[in-house]
């Protein structure tokens, strides 16, 4: 008898087990072990043409349109505070108090000087009346009458010397009263009563300052390329257009602020440099907007948009969604005739919201895929979501209603005159 180890018996084993996985894998079940994939469904939306605008943002700074320093133009003790810190204040309303019992007593010395020499003019003025008479008989000699006629000049002109001397002193009186210049907001008050100020044009005490802040100046800086840009759309114009102009300040504008989330303020262009800084390749603007609201204050950072253009053009879009963006190529997924996707390179424009404009690489109506990229392949079988057509006029009604539009900016003369600033004012800006 032959003896079969155990590594024999493993090894039959094995083989039948194989031989037995083949035949099964041979019957009817072998069809079922392959699935067909689904057919992915996606969202379409279509290629439109619509009429847009082109605009230019910018980061600026608002600026009061006037800042005036109130300093004193007299020494002395401070004896009253009259304004509240942080109010709106008139021009010629009083700020400050400056003792002025000094002051007035120099005036009613100067008062008196001039009753003192007009009583010296008038008998200055009886000696000459009898020194005529005199000369006319030889009674007195020509030196005495002109000794005479001098002295009336001399009391007359010492008399114009101490009006003058009082004018001076008026104003000393006058300046202890500390006015406000214009009509704004006024600062915290610097010194307080009973402290001692210095006057002077130059070096007079600071004691506070008031901003003038309607309308608003907002400056920013413009880069070369838009500069040029907007400087070649102003030279191609017909001088006799209606359209708004710089020159006029009728050009628009509009800004945004930091908790706003569109630019629903309107304004105006008013003031180019006439050089542009060699060192950053810039120019400085200004615009000017209204603040009738007082919701604007100096110092605050926003963004300005100006439009490139002033006539709508057509323009080819769709949802920035629907790009496909590979390194620095930009595609779309294309729905053709047969509804398989189609990968079609596109050249793409300004972003407007939600959508982007096409320079080329698609025309009006064709369909693209907008949700469902992922689970496409090219050149595959799509199936369309039901109801495409309807989200497709609910986003594209939403997309245009945010668009910025051109907006009638209000006229130079909607606004309050920007008079000229302040030697104190650090606004500098434009024409």
């Amino acid at each position: 008898m032959k003896i079969i180890d155990d590594r024999s018996v493993l090894w039959l084993c094995m083989c039948a087990v194989a031989v037995g996985s083949s035949f099964v894998g041979c019957g009817p079940n072998a069809a079922s072990a392959k699935r067909e994939v689904p057919t992915p469904v996606v969202v379409p939306i279509r290629v439109i043409e619509m009429e847009t605008l082109d605009f230019a943002e910018f980061i600026g700074k608002t600026e009061a349109i006037r800042t005036v320093e109130v300093r004193s133009r007299v020494s002395g003790f401070i004896k009253e505070v009259l304004f509240k810190e942080g109010a709106d204040v008139k021009r010629g309303d009083i700020l400050f108090k400056i003792e002025p019992d000094q002051y007035q007593a120099v005036l009613a010395q100067s008062e008196s000087r001039i009753v003192l020499l007009d009583a010296q003019l008038e008998l200055a003025q009886t000696k000459l009346a009898r020194a005529k008479k005199l000369i006319d008989v030889n009674a007195i000699s020509r030196e005495e009458y002109d000794e005479n006629v001098a002295a009336v000049k001399e009391a007359n002109a010492k008399i114009e010397a101490a009006k003058a001397d009082r004018a001076i002193a008026q104003l000393d009186v006058n300046y202890t009263d500390v006015k406000a210049e214009i009509d704004g907001r006024i600062d915290r008050a610097f010194i307080t009563e009973g402290n001692v100020v210095s006057g002077g044009l130059v070096n007079g005490t600071l004691l506070t300052r008031i901003v003038e802040n309607n309308p608003m100046y907002v400056l920013f800086d413009v880069d070369e390329r838009a500069l040029l840009s907007y400087q070649r759309l102003l030279a191609t114009r017909d001088p006799t257009s209606q359209e708004p102009k710089l020159a006029d300040n009728t050009y628009p504008c509009y800004m945004q602020l930091q908790d706003e989330l569109s630019f629903t303020r309107v304004g105006t262009l008013n003031f180019i440099e006439n050089r542009a800084d060699g060192a950053t390749g810039t120019i400085r603007v200004r615009a000017q907007f209204d603040n009738r609201d007082n919701v604007l204050t100096g110092g605050l950072f926003v963004r300005i948009r100006i439009p490139k253009q002033l006539q709508p053009y057509k323009a080819i879009v769709i949802p920035e969604q629907a790009i496909i963006t590979d390194q620095t190529a930009k595609s779309v997924l294309v729905v053709n005739a047969d509804k398989k996707a189609e990968r079609r390179p596109i050249t793409i424009g300004p972003q407007k919201g939600e959508l982007r404009v096409v320079l080329s690489g698609l025309q009006p109506g064709e369909t693209i895929i907008l949700d469902g990229i992922q689970k496409v392949r090219t050149n595959e079988s799509v199936e369309l979501k039901s109801g495409w057509e309807a989200a497709e006029a609910t986003f594209y009604e939403r997309a245009k209603a945010a668009q910025p539009s051109l907006s009638s900016a209000p006229a130079s003369t909607d606004l309050p005159a920007a008079t000229e600033a302040a030697p104190a004012s650090t606004a500098t800006t434009p024409n």
